[in-house]
């Protein structure tokens, strides 16, 4: 085999290499966002509890548990709060359902949980605002659930693709790579795809 090919099949390696390095990553990211999370719970830290759960739920990687664990903590945090009393905590739950589920949304702007997470939002914040006018105090503009609602639909969904870019730019990187190796078809577009895969999957690698 050619000085070249061997060249190309090692950067192909690396390129693989780094795919797995940030799946380890990531998978480890969610796991310790739990582990803090139950340890924030078990010292009735809920606030920094729902931190870390949300940290689990946006560590989106193939086969990962993590995120759907956070989530329920974010549920089970919510409910529990809600069924105290505790309204102000409740929302702070699901605004980190909300932020979770648009942090790493790709393809869909209004996910399943997105739009639950709104609903309680809305259903809990005109509840407070309700009891705030009852008492006598002002309430805030947005007093009604269509208008919390609809302010929340306004808001832009963030970019959280860092995981993904990685993961195209590497697979993209990793075809090029070994097609320009074995000679299946023309050297330079093959080229140029494996450098493009592999500034893919760098920018990627920056936003973790």
């Amino acid at each position: 085999m050619s000085a070249a090919r061997w060249r190309a099949f090692a950067a192909a390696g690396l390129a693989l290499v780094v795919l797995i390095a940030a799946w380890i990553a990531r998978a480890a990211e969610g796991s310790r966002a739990l582990a803090e999370c139950d340890g924030a719970l078990r010292r009735k830290d809920v606030v920094e509890a729902i931190v870390f759960a949300r940290a689990a739920a946006e560590a989106k990687c193939p086969f990962c548990s993590a995120p759907e664990l956070g989530y329920a903590r974010l549920y089970s945090i919510a409910k529990d709060a809600e069924t105290r009393g505790d309204d102000v905590t409740a929302i702070a739950a699901w605004r980190a359902v909300r932020a979770a589920a648009l942090g790493t949304a790709l393809f869909d702007a209004t996910p399943a949980r997105r739009e639950r997470a709104d609903v309680e939002i809305a259903r809990l914040g005109h509840r407070i605002d309700a009891a705030s006018a009852a008492a006598g105090n002002m309430a805030s503009p947005a007093a009604s659930e269509e208008r919390l609602r609809a302010a929340q639909a306004a808001h832009d969904v963030p970019n959280g693709m860092a995981f993904v870019l990685v993961a195209i730019g590497g697979i993209a990187f990793l075809v090029s790579a070994i097609r320009f190796a074995i000679g299946r078809a023309t050297k330079v577009p093959d080229l140029v795809g494996a450098l493009a895969g592999a500034a893919v999957a760098a920018c990627g690698v920056l936003l973790f």
